[in-house]
């Protein structure tokens, strides 16, 4: 059995975690234009992409219900189909811009949209335990 500090350390990674995958769901939801703005127009397809789908690590951990995970798993499958290395890529507004406005994104945005809704529950525990402000979740 795990000692206290073992569980305590791996609860803080998970909602740790689980912040930053809210960010990028978030950032998903949003207009390239947004997208390219909080991402820095660096690379914005590609490390969109990644961060999202790092949500599957998230799976399996006993912090989520079945369905909060099967959101997560749902989104980071359709991103399967996101091939970010047939897109412009680089430094800069425009070659970003033109990345995230491809119509093969519109699916994932709808998606990214109602993973946020499903997730909102976790969203509101997760405000709670890094004890960020309510606008957070």
């Amino acid at each position: 059995m795990p000692a206290a500090a073992e569980l305590l350390e791996d609860e803080d990674e998970f909602h740790s975690s689980l912040r930053i995958y809210l960010n990028a769901v978030e950032m998903l939801a949003s207009s390239p234009k947004e997208q390219c703005r909080q991402m820095g127009d660096y690379n914005v397809a590609w490390e969109l992409k990644e961060d999202v789908q790092n949500g599957k690590f998230l799976v399996g951990r006993g912090y989520l219900d079945e369905t909060e995970e099967q959101w997560i798993n749902a989104l980071s499958s359709a991103l399967e189909g996101v091939n970010t290395q047939a897109l412009p890529a680089g430094g800069g507004r425009d070659v970003n811009l033109q990345a995230m406005s491809f119509l093969v994104w519109e699916p994932t945005r709808y998606l990214a949209a109602e993973v946020l809704r499903r997730l909102s529950h976790g969203a509101k525990r997760n405000v709670a335990y890094l004890g960020l402000p309510d606008s957070a979740a």
